[in-house]
């Protein structure tokens, strides 16, 4: 067999093997606070401090009310003149005679009541997002789209959240019958947002309760220059709602009379419902300790 030649080996350094390496692209991510550089949007949600609170102090605090309302119980079983009797002996004989079992059943049973009540108020803060153009705020699943050329005004209203502005114009079905192009350019802009007339009335776009602090919102909103204000720029025009208010049109005055009932029996989801349709009716309502105060639609600033 014949002698292996020695092959010479490449030279690795004469290569075009040591080139700039790729440069990564990092793309921005929202921050989770009031402040950001206008082109970047601010997220305002719950608070590491809210999540810890919630999620690591409410079981806690169930666990030893559990534990509190087994030893009540025990009390409270042997005093003939205690209210409650038959509950109390209940929860005494079932778990307090238990020993060491009885009472790792009733901090279970508190923990678990705790991290229900943390996803429930987990849930009921919103998450608002905000951008130069465009905002979001996002509860209990339900996502509201806010385009910044609408909005008049934003601001927060005894803890609620209230935007302020023109709402979307509702499509407008065009005929099927052919026409030439000049009528089907001069149609074209019609029922989308370009062909909002200016001089539509500033309603209610937005009014819900988000449990987040005003002066985050306020920094988030102001920081992408959308229009905060403090108060209500109209809350001058708001007046107490009487039944039969001649100066409201019937089917206003039905809608309130409606909203109203619903406040009083704390039905919030139905009174929100009514709070749209009165906005789609251009009337503005406020409430004050279950009493409505309403106002007309007012014409853009």
């Amino acid at each position: 067999m014949p002698d292996a030649v020695p092959r010479p080996v490449p030279d690795l350094a004469s290569a075009d093997l040591t080139g700039p390496a790729p440069t990564s692209t990092s793309v921005p991510t929202p921050p989770l606070d009031g402040s950001a550089s206008p082109d970047v949007p601010t997220v305002v949600g719950p608070t590491a401090l809210d999540r810890w609170l919630l999620w690591g102090g409410a079981p806690v605090l169930g666990a030893v009310v559990g534990f509190g309302v087994l030893h009540l119980a025990g009390w409270m079983a042997g005093l003939p003149w205690a209210p409650f009797q038959g509950l109390a002996r209940a929860i005494d004989e079932l778990l307090g005679e238990r020993g060491a079992l009885g009472v790792g059943i009733c901090l279970a049973v508190g923990a678990l009541a705790g991290l229900a009540f943390a996803a429930h108020a987990v849930r009921d803060i919103a998450v608002v997002t905000v951008g130069p153009e465009r905002a979001t705020v996002t509860l209990r699943g339900d996502r509201t789209e806010l385009d910044r050329d609408r909005v008049a005004a934003v601001l927060v209203d005894r803890k609620d959240l209230v935007v302020l502005g023109r709402r979307a114009p509702a499509p407008v079905d065009r005929p099927a019958s052919p026409a030439s192009p000049a009528a089907r350019a001069s149609t074209s802009d019609v029922g989308t947002a370009e062909g909002m007339p200016d001089d539509a009335p500033t309603v209610e776009l937005l009014h819900v309760r988000t449990e987040l602090a005003s002066d985050r919102l306020a920094a988030a909103f102001r920081s992408h220059g959308w229009p905060w204000h403090d108060d209500d720029p109209w809350a001058e025009k708001f007046r107490r709602w009487v039944p039969g208010d001649p100066s409201l049109t019937p089917s206003v005055d039905t809608v309130l009379r409606a909203r109203a009932a619903m406040l009083q029996s704390d039905k919030t989801s139905d009174a929100a419902d009514l709070r749209r349709e009165l906005a789609r009716l251009d009337v503005v309502v406020r409430d004050v300790d279950k009493v409505q105060h309403w106002r007309p639609a007012t014409p853009p600033r």
